[in-house]
């Protein structure tokens, strides 16, 4: 029996919450890594040159794996990623065959693109209050003097400081940073798939590593990095007594105080975090979908042909009124 299109949408929300969910809890220790990184000189001016690897093992020694890399904002990132991965997975498909009915592109790459950028940039601005309570957490957490705080408490702390607004402090950036991320992702990814299968290398896990691979560096190539530094040094800064008027003036302090090179200062450590992100929820949510009876992400005949229907009735209208203002000369 065919399954109707709500039980079809919720499977494949349930997929991509579940494969975001699952990716955050385990790459937290690199997504700490990254943003306890990136801040070092708010808080530590002195230490600003220490180098990535120096860095994390300093942390190992002094602090732990658990408490110095995989507990701090784990809960944030889980929601921050988990959701914004889920909405954007989610209506991923039905949003690119919207595109293409609309815009009369064929299937490719750059309609994976367009659909990417639309739904990541959307998914990651909703999902802004879990960012920035998950950059919170991880900037603090090398500062002994701060209390360690749950992911409920901090959004409650940031309600307190800036209202409920406050939620949203930096949605520009991560709207911007969301949709760069998300487009790159899946132009890479989509391109090589389909190089791969095209080449008679059939579809399954090895398929979606090696697409999976190439799409986290075409994401941070998509020049996310930039907008990715000023936001965490925004978000973080109230956390960490550095209170910033606006987007604009971070990145003024940025150029000012450690040159231009500073807006990529993520770019070693994106990838780092970006790598192992997708390598473990794309393949993931292709075996979830595979398992759910969806089987793997493909054109979406259905969603598209439910596009099509709607075009042609369109045009039969416009025939018709065509017709009747014939009639009417």
């Amino acid at each position: 029996m065919t399954e109707s299109a709500a039980v079809v949408q919720a499977k494949r929300f349930c997929c991509s919450v579940t494969a975001g969910l699952v990716a955050g809890f385990i790459t937290n220790p690199t997504e700490t890594i990254r943003v306890r990184w990136q801040v070092l000189s708010m808080t530590n001016p002195s230490a600003a040159d220490t180098g990535l690897l120096q860095f994390a093992r300093q942390i190992l020694r002094t602090e732990g794996l658990l408490r110095g890399l995989w507990l701090p904002g784990c809960a944030g990132w889980m929601a921050s990623f988990g959701g914004a991965f889920g909405v954007r997975m989610g209506i991923y498909e039905s949003v690119r065959c919207g595109v293409e009915s609309a815009t009369g592109l064929t299937r490719s790459p750059k309609t994976a693109f367009m659909a990417g950028l639309c739904t990541g940039s959307v998914a990651n601005a909703v999902c802004c209050p879990f960012f920035q309570a998950k950059n919170r957490l991880q900037a603090q957490c090398g500062s002994a003097a701060l209390e360690r705080r749950s992911l409920p408490q901090e959004l409650v702390a940031i309600t307190r400081e800036s209202g409920l607004t406050g939620l949203y402090r930096g949605v520009p950036a991560l709207f911007m940073r969301g949709g760069l991320i998300a487009g790159g992702q899946l132009f890479g990814y989509d391109t090589t798939k389909r190089f791969l299968v095209q080449q008679g290398v059939p579809e399954g896990p090895v398929v979606h590593v090696c697409s999976s691979s190439v799409s986290a560096v075409t994401a941070v190539m998509a020049y996310s990095a930039p907008a990715d530094v000023v936001l965490n040094r925004y978000q973080a800064g109230p956390s960490l007594g550095k209170h910033y008027s606006s987007l604009l003036a971070v990145a003024s302090e940025l150029v000012r105080d450690e040159g231009p090179l500073a807006f990529y200062k993520g770019v070693v450590p994106n990838v780092v975090k970006f790598l192992p992100l997708f390598l473990f929820s794309m393949p993931l949510f292709e075996q979830l979908r595979r398992l759910a009876g969806l089987g793997y992400q493909a054109e979406g005949a259905a969603v598209r042909r439910a596009f099509e229907v709607l075009a042609a009735v369109r045009r039969a209208f416009e025939v018709l009124a065509a017709v009747r203002r014939a009639f009417e000369v």
